[in-house]
């Protein structure tokens, strides 16, 4: 019975060594495959963490868009009160109603 073990187990390794022997391209080529995946998933996130940032970039853009569009629609319905006026024109233009005096500070 012993030699029948010993002479079962160097042909099972023989076998396994046939084995590989005769599949050692699919197994390479299956390894390449893996490898070209792992690399694929790794260009993916890659991209995903990049899109990601941009998306939340153009998200405060839209934000500091709509706030911007808030004021002008403010500003085109106050085009008629006179308060708003008086205020643009200090505002933009630096003039002062009659009676009050203006106060021009120089940073030099």
């Amino acid at each position: 019975m012993g030699f029948r073990d010993t002479c079962g187990m160097k042909s099972r390794e023989n076998a396994l060594y046939i084995f590989f022997f005769r599949c050692w391209w699919t197994i390479l080529l299956l390894l390449f495959c893996y490898g070209l995946y792992l690399h694929a998933m790794h260009e993916k996130k890659e991209l995903y963490v990049d899109l990601k940032g941009k998306v939340n970039f153009l998200e405060k853009q839209l934000v500091l868009a709509r706030d911007k569009r808030e004021d002008l629609l403010l500003e085109i319905g106050s085009q008629s009160d006179p308060a708003w006026i008086e205020m643009l024109l200090k505002k933009h233009l630096g003039m002062v109603p009659f009676g009050q005096t203006k106060v021009y500070f120089d940073n030099e």
